[in-house]
């Protein structure tokens, strides 16, 4: 099963190079330039990921994380926050609590891949073992 991520920026071309690199590595990657849109596709879609960016006319990445947040529907999904690092220096502490990773534009291929697996790899293995129970009679034998 393929991984869907969902790419909030209000720059086409960084939504681009995103889709092309993770659909490159078997990603369904879905896009949306404006932050309401994409709050919108969280809400009505599955998505594994989410890939924001903090700085955007309309509504910032801030606004949109706290609407995810708030939401059951998006709250458990992970977000990957893409930023310019001095933005990263003046962001309350406090807004860091719950999410999974920054990166920093401009980002390398390999850079985008790999938080992107490796914040996935570590969420979906979390929520397979939250489903795992022993099997009546499969318990170790006490002695």
């Amino acid at each position: 099963m393929a991984y869907t991520i969902l790419a909030v920026d209000d720059t086409k071309k960084i939504l681009d190079i995103i889709r092309y690199f993770l659909e490159q590595e078997g990603y369904v990657v879905k896009t949306a330039m404006d932050p309401v849109e994409g709050i919108r596709i969280a809400q009505q879609s599955h998505v594994d990921l989410i890939l924001l960016d903090i700085m955007m006319p309309a509504m910032d990445g801030y606004s949109v994380c706290d609407q995810f947040k708030k939401d059951p529907k998006t709250r458990d999904i992970p977000i990957i926050m893409l930023t310019a690092k001095a933005i990263i220096m003046h962001t309350p502490k406090d807004f860091f609590y719950g999410l999974y990773g920054f990166l920093s534009k401009p980002f390398s291929r390999q850079q985008l891949v790999k938080i992107t697996t490796d914040i996935l790899r570590i969420t979906k293995a979390k929520e397979e073992t939250q489903f795992i129970h022993p099997v009546e009679g499969d318990e170790e034998p006490t002695e």
